[in-house]
């Protein structure tokens, strides 16, 4: 397999951690103490520093999330000159979603006029993007397909967020989502004779409860997590419970893997849910010098993290043609992935 390109589309809005406290000011004042909401301004003001969010980009009133979601497409297939209608499939993949039915993929084709591909979804949280990569390796090598696009958008994410406290004790599984930034991002990807690729993932289900965006039907599949303060559609992670546990399965699954731990790496790549997280993983790994880091600048951009960061690199001129990648991603399931491939 070859990654022939791969895009970005970032919405136009740029959002300091100003305007994230003064939204907090608005949506509260009169629901909290005076006391209590200057008191969630320190711990939200010092969570942000911690986790090193800077700034992240949303959509503006005037921007859609399909648009976006396009025009990372459109660039992609440009830079790879690639015709739309030579495509075999589209994944669409991530968290970020108008709809659960149909396939957003379905939704996508006809404006990107790739009539003869063949269009559906995969979704494993952060998680979702380099689970996609590998179908499509594994579609290749099996002579099914010769060549694909993989979208995803994590995009219009606001209704996730809950804004109204009722104490600042909630900020504990709340603070997450006031990290959140969106992206759209495209690969395009085709087949070749031999690769390089190599794909490892684990999933730890026991920690599953730990991060979750629920739907209304939720507790009648998991009636055991009644009690937990889920909100339908809204975003939960106890992120500090839920990071440390990630670091130490991140970092247990390398050492269990002689074939990752041996690889020579120009450059490395992951999930950001937090530039502090990232560092100390990757210095863990002994990894952090060659690590492209990207959550100052666009916070947790979910699935589209590692693409997004690639296309960056590549415009940056830090990733060129021929250089070893190292891919590292922790997501809620909990999943654990790695992949390492030569770009």
């Amino acid at each position: 397999m070859r990654i022939d390109a791969v895009a970005r589309a970032i919405p136009s809005l740029r959002v300091d951690n100003d305007r994230i406290l003064e939204e907090l000011r608005v949506q509260n004042r009169g629901r909290l103490t005076s006391h209590d909401l200057e008191r969630l301004e320190r711990k939200v003001s010092q969570a942000l520093r911690i986790a090193g969010t800077d700034t992240r980009y949303v959509l503006d009133e005037n921007e859609s999330a399909s648009e976006l979601v396009l025009r990372a497409a459109r660039d992609a297939l440009g830079r790879a000159d690639v015709d739309p209608k030579t495509l075999d499939f589209i994944i669409y993949t991530g968290v970020g979603r108008g709809c659960i039915e149909p396939a957003m993929a379905s939704a996508i084709q006809p404006g990107l006029g790739a009539s003869n591909a063949t269009c559906y979804d995969i979704m494993d949280a952060c998680a979702s993007w380099l689970r996609a990569l590998h179908i499509a390796h594994c579609y290749f090598r099996g002579g099914v397909y010769r060549q694909g696009l993989i979208v995803n958008c994590e995009a219009a994410l606001a209704s996730h967020i809950e804004w109204d406290f009722t104490s600042p004790d909630e900020l504990d599984h709340r603070f997450a989502a006031l990290t959140i930034g969106e992206a759209a991002t495209a690969t395009v990807v085709s087949a070749t004779a031999t690769d390089d690729f190599y794909f490892t993932f684990r999933t730890f289900g026991e920690h599953a409860h730990r991060c979750a965006i629920p739907q209304p039907s939720f507790f009648r599949f998991f009636p055991e997590y009644t009690g937990l303060p889920y909100a339908s559609g809204r975003f939960f992670a106890r992120s500090n419970e839920l990071f440390p546990i990630v670091t130490e399965l991140i970092v247990g699954v390398w050492k269990d893997d002689p074939r990752l731990q041996a690889g020579r790496y120009d450059i490395a790549f992951g999930h950001e849910a937090s530039e502090r997280l990232s560092a100390d993983i990757t210095t863990k790994l002994g990894v952090r010098s060659i690590y492209f880091p990207i959550h100052r600048r666009f916070g947790n951009t979910v699935s589209a993290s590692v693409p997004l960061a690639m296309s960056l690199a590549e415009d940056e001129q830090r990733l060129a043609r021929g250089d070893r990648v190292l891919i590292i991603v922790g997501s809620a399931g909990i999943s654990v992935g790695f992949a390492t491939f030569t770009f």
